[in-house]
C-alpha cells in the first residue's frame, strides 16, 4: 500500500514538473525596442547625423553601444533566467535620444533649406532683370553664355536640395552668383553710354535740334530713339506718328564699319526711297555721312579696325517687320512703312539717337538689380 502510494506520488510530481517547466521556463522575448533601435541607428546615420549633429550622435552611439552589451549579456543566459526589463529600459532612452537628434537634423536641414532657397530666390530675380535685358536688347552672344550656365545651375540647386547636398547647393549658388556678375560687366560694357549722362544729354540735344528746325520751317523730320525702339515722325515741330521699329543684332551700338551689325547714330537724310523689295518699301539714308567717315578713318589710325574692312552703307528705314532683326537698318512693319513711306518726301532729315532719357529703362534696370 505504502508503495503504491509512493508511486502515485512521483507520478504527481513528474507531472506538475513538466507542467511547471512547460508553463513556467519558456524563454522570454527580446524586447522590441532593440530592433526599433537598431533600425533607427540606421536612419540617423542615412539622415546625416554625423554631420548635422555629431557630438549628439556620437554620444547617441555609446548609449546604442551599452544597451547592445545589456542585451547581450542576458542572451547569454539560460532562457528561464533571462530579465529584459533593464534591457528594454535602455533601449527605449536610446530611442529617445534617437528621436530627439532626428528632430535636430530635420530642424537643421528646414533652416539650411529655407536660408538656400532665400538666397536662390535672390539671384533668380537678378538673373531674370539680366535675362530680359539682355534679350530685349538682342546683344547678340555677349551675356548669353554666362546665363546660360546659370540658368542651368539653378536647376541643379534644386536637385542637390532634393538630395539634401547642401553644401554642393551652396556652391552652386556662390558659382551662380559668379556668373551673374560677369554677365552684368559685359552688359554694362556694351551699354555703358545708355548710362552716361554727359552722352545722354548730346543725344537728347540731336533730337531737340531735329524738333527745333522742323518748328522753325514747318518741315517734316524723323527722330529715332534705338533704346525705346521707336521712331516719331514730326511736322511743324508737333509729333504726328510714332512707330515701334527694330534694329540690327548690335543695335545699340553706333555703326562704325560694314558687318558690325550696329545701327549708325547722327543727323542724315532720306536720300532715295526704294520701290518695294523682299523687306517691303525703304527709305535709303545717306550713312556714311562726313562724321562717319571722320570716325571711321580715326579707328582705322589708331588699329581698332584693319586696313582692309570697309566702312559699309546701304542703310535703310525699311518694312519687313519690327521684329526681325536686322545688319544695321530700321525695320518697320509692312503696314507701318507703307504708311510712312507715303509721307516722307527725299531729302527728309532723320536723326538717330541713343535714348533721350536719363532715367533710362537700362538705367532703372541695373538700379533695381543692384537693390
Amino acid at each position: 500500500m505504502k508503495l503504491r502510494i509512493v508511486r502515485v506520488a512521483i507520478v504527481l510530481i513528474t507531472q506538475l514538473s513538466l507542467l511547471f517547466f512547460t508553463q513556467n521556463c519558456k524563454t522570454p522575448p527580446a524586447p522590441s525596442e532593440v530592433n526599433e533601435a537598431l533600425a533607427q541607428e540606421q536612419n540617423l546615420w542615412r539622415a546625416g547625423a554625423s554631420f548635422f549633429a555629431p557630438d549628439d550622435y556620437e554620444n547617441y552611439q555609446k548609449m546604442l553601444a551599452e544597451a547592445k552589451k545589456i542585451y547581450d549579456q542576458e542572451e547569454l543566459k539560460v532562457g528561464y533566467f533571462r530579465h529584459y526589463n533593464l534591457v528594454k529600459e535602455k533601449f527605449e532612452q536610446v530611442i529617445n535620444e534617437g528621436e530627439r537628434i532626428q528632430k535636430l537634423i530635420d530642424d537643421k536641414k528646414a533652416a539650411l533649406t529655407k536660408d538656400i532657397l532665400s538666397e536662390k530666390s535672390s539671384l533668380y530675380s537678378r538673373f531674370e532683370i539680366l535675362d530680359s535685358l539682355s534679350l530685349e536688347l538682342t546683344l547678340r552672344n555677349f551675356s548669353r553664355k554666362e546665363l546660360a550656365q546659370a540658368d542651368v545651375m539653378f536647376k541643379e540647386v534644386d536637385r542637390l536640395l532634393a538630395e539634401n547636398k547642401f553644401e554642393e547647393a551652396k556652391a552652386r549658388l556662390q558659382a551662380i552668383a559668379g556668373l551673374l556678375n560677369q554677365a552684368e560687366n559685359i552688359l554694362k560694357k556694351q551699354l555703358e553710354r545708355y548710362m552716361d549722362q554727359k552722352q545722354i544729354f548730346q543725344w537728347r540735344s540731336l533730337a531737340e535740334r531735329a524738333i527745333e528746325k522742323s518748328r522753325a520751317s514747318g518741315a517734316t523730320v524723323i527722330v529715332v530713339s534705338k533704346l525705346e525702339r521707336k521712331l516719331t515722325v514730326y511736322k511743324a515741330g508737333v509729333p504726328i506718328k510714332t512707330y515701334d521699329v527694330g534694329l540690327g543684332f548690335n543695335g545699340l551700338s553706333d555703326k562704325l564699319h560694314a558687318g558690325d551689325d550696329a545701327t549708325p547714330e547722327g543727323e542724315y537724310r532720306v536720300i532715295k526711297k526704294i520701290a518695294p523689295t523682299k523687306y517691303g518699301n525703304a527709305l535709303l539714308i545717306n550713312y556714311p555721312n562726313e562724321e562717319d567717315i571722320k570716325k571711321f578713318n580715326e579707328a582705322k589710325k589708331k588699329g581698332y579696325i584693319t586696313p582692309a574692312t570697309p566702312i559699309g552703307g546701304l542703310i535703310e528705314i525699311h518694312g519687313g517687320g519690327k521684329d526681325g532683326l536686322t545688319r544695321g537698318c530700321v525695320a518697320l512693319d509692312d503696314d507701318d512703312m507703307s504708311e510712312l513711306y507715303k509721307m516722307i518726301p527725299v531729302g527728309t532729315q532723320v536723326t538717330i539717337v541713343g535714348t533721350t532719357d536719363p532715367n533710362n529703362k537700362i538705367i532703372a534696370i541695373l538700379k533695381k538689380d543692384k537693390q
